[in-house]
C-alpha cells in the first residue's frame, strides 16, 4: 500500500502567487506522488497487486479565491489518480483518492477556532471540522482486501461542502 500524503499550500490572491510558489506546490503536491507511484509500481507489478490512494483536497474539486496553484495541483492529483487507475487495472492495483474538506490538525486547530478558517466551516452543512479520523478511516477501508471494486475513484469527507448556501 501506498498513501501519498504530503502537501503544502501557499493561500493569497491570484494575481499574488509567483511562479516559484506555483513550482513548489507542484513539485510537492503532483510531481512528488507521481514519481513515488512510478517507484513503487513495477514493485506492485511483481507482487500481484497493491494500493495506491492520494490524498488530495476538496480544493481540487472546485477551486478557491486564494488557493489557485493548490487548487491545480490537487485537481492534477485527482486525474492522475485516474491515470494510474487506468494502467493499474491489468495488474490487480487499486488506486483511489480522498480528497478532505477541512480537517481538524494541529496545524489547523487555531485557524479553525479563530481565523478565517472559522469562516470556512460555517459553509459546511455540518458546521464543524471533520477529524482525522474521518479521513483515516476511508484510507484503511481503500487499503484494506475488504474492497475490491472501486478503482479510479475520488471520496470527499468534506461535511456537506458542497450543498451549503
Amino acid at each position: 500500500v501506498l498513501v501519498n500524503n504530503a502537501g503544502i499550500n501557499r493561500a493569497g490572491p491570484l494575481d499574488t502567487v509567483t511562479e516559484e510558489d506555483w513550482d513548489d506546490i507542484m513539485a510537492v503536491n503532483l510531481k512528488g506522488p507521481f514519481l513515488v507511484s512510478q517507484e513503487v509500481l513495477p514493485m506492485m507489478v511483481g507482487t500481484g497487486g497493491g494500493r495506491i490512494i492520494n490524498i488530495a483536497s476538496v480544493s481540487g474539486l472546485y477551486g478557491g479565491p486564494t488557493t489557485a496553484h493548490y487548487a491545480a495541483s490537487k485537481a492534477g492529483l485527482i486525474s492522475l489518480t485516474q491515470v494510474l487507475a487506468r494502467w493499474g487495472a491489468d495488474h490487480n492495483i487499486f488506486v483511489n483518492s480522498i480528497s478532505p474538506g477541512i480537517i481538524e490538525t494541529d496545524l489547523t486547530r487555531e485557524e479553525l477556532r479563530t481565523g478565517g478558517g472559522k469562516n470556512v466551516v460555517g459553509l459546511t452543512l455540518l458546521k464543524r471540522p471533520g477529524q482525522v479520523e474521518d479521513v483515516a478511516s476511508i484510507a484503511v477501508m481503500l487499503a484494506s482486501d475488504e474492497q475490491n471494486y472501486m478503482t479510479g475513484q475520488t471520496i470527499s469527507p468534506n461535511g456537506g461542502s458542497y450543498f451549503a448556501d
